[in-house]
């Protein structure tokens, strides 16, 4: 399934499968999010979920209020609805 994303504040969207990382489909539509590691250590493409739904196979390491607050791992996250996230957190 195919799912839009939009991130703010800049408004970019881009397209992810629900069977890749957010991270790949956004290096994939040429958009260039922060990260280092892409296994979900370095934190550097850490953002916030405003709206939708995401997967992980593995959880990463966020506490229960980060995740409650709707921090996310790009790198370790495949979505499961369209979403809203913010890199401006």
């Amino acid at each position: 399934m195919i799912y839009r994303v939009t991130l703010l504040p800049d408004h970019i969207e881009f397209d992810a499968d629900s069977k890749q990382t957010l991270l790949d489909a956004a290096l994939e539509s040429g958009i260039n999010l922060p990260n280092r590691c892409r296994v979900g250590v370095c934190t550097a493409c850490v953002c916030k979920k405003i709206e939708g739904v995401v997967y992980y196979d593995l959880e990463p390491v966020l506490t229960e209020k980060e995740q409650q607050q709707g921090w996310i791992f790009p790198c370790k996250a495949y979505p499961r609805s369209h979403l809203v996230l913010s890199l401006d957190e």
